[in-house]
């Protein structure tokens, strides 16, 4: 049997997945996705090439999980912010601020161009399901305004969202963009609710 380098078998799988996608972070960053070979990031890790397969099926796989590695503490810390407001319409700002701070504080821009070019459509779809399940929290906010059209408000907030991002990740003021956003979702909000 193996020599497992932690306390349980769960936590040495999880740290050598965890060592697996910053190795391939790493060739990813340094060389490109057309250096991103098994081989190359078995060596990376320090294991060997077959055990690789162990933690996923193909290269493709492990690029997907490159690509949605920050989602979990992205969801997290948007619902977070969501939870703290007791005030609907707060609730629904704090939707848009949450998601532009995650995007300042990320990658979100480098892996963004990752998924676009480099995963499978299948692992597209994934990523788009994660999308929209994060979605599903300004669903519920705005529902909670009473809005008279709540899925065209729902709409154009994250339209607000995702172009906002598109900014920060283009190297905008995060700050300036956040404010811009944040400004136009209490307008928004107010007109809807009034």
């Amino acid at each position: 049997m193996p020599k497992i380098e932690a306390a349980t078998v769960r936590a040495h799988r999880a740290k050598r997945l965890e060592s697996l996608i910053d190795a391939a972070e790493s060739i990813l960053a340094e060389q490109g996705v057309e250096s991103l070979t098994a081989g190359a990031v078995a060596a990376r890790a320090g294991i060997a090439r077959n055990s690789i397969y162990r933690y996923f099926s193909s290269i493709d796989d492990l690029l997907e999980l490159v690509v949605t590695r920050e989602f979990p503490s992205w969801v997290a810390g948007v619902e977070a912010a969501i939870a703290a407001e007791p005030v609907p319409e707060e609730r629904v700002v704090a939707y848009v601020r949450a998601n532009l701070e995650q995007a300042a504080s990320s990658t979100h821009g480098w892996r963004t161009s990752l998924s676009r070019g480099s995963l499978s459509e299948s692992a597209r779809e994934r990523v788009r399901a994660l999308h929209v399940s994060l979605n599903e929290a300004l669903v519920h906010a705005v529902a909670d305004l009473g809005v008279e059209q709540p899925e065209l408000t729902v709409s154009v907030i994250q339209a607000l969202v995702d172009s906002s991002i598109r900014q920060i990740d283009s190297g905008a003021s995060a700050g300036e963009v956040s404010r811009f956003a944040v400004n136009a979702t209490r307008r928004l909000v107010h007109t809807e609710t009034t």
